[in-house]
């Protein structure tokens, strides 16, 4: 089996995040978004947020970790999402 086939099949880049706090507590995102900036950094969240530049699946899987840690049972909503 080629698994390289299963993993572009599932290598969605996200685009811009800018409702993705829409459906959250405002304390909640607060905490949410503090910790986003400290792991990836003002420039690249603002970047990422702004959607000018792509979420990876792998940002995006720490993006979802993080709402769930803050225990956020939705998952969070990307402006557009890009088969890559």
């Amino acid at each position: 089996m080629n698994t390289n086939n299963v993993n572009e099949a599932r290598n969605v880049l996200a685009q811009g995040m800018t409702n993705i706090y829409d459906d959250v507590n405002t304390s909640v995102a607060s905490a949410i978004k503090q910790d986003l900036l400290e792991h990836f950094g003002k420039g690249l969240y603002y970047r990422l947020k702004s959607g000018e530049k792509h979420i990876t699946p792998e940002q995006q899987a720490f993006i979802a970790e993080t709402f769930e840690k803050h225990g956020v049972t939705t998952p969070p909503v990307y402006d557009k999402l890009i088969e890559a």
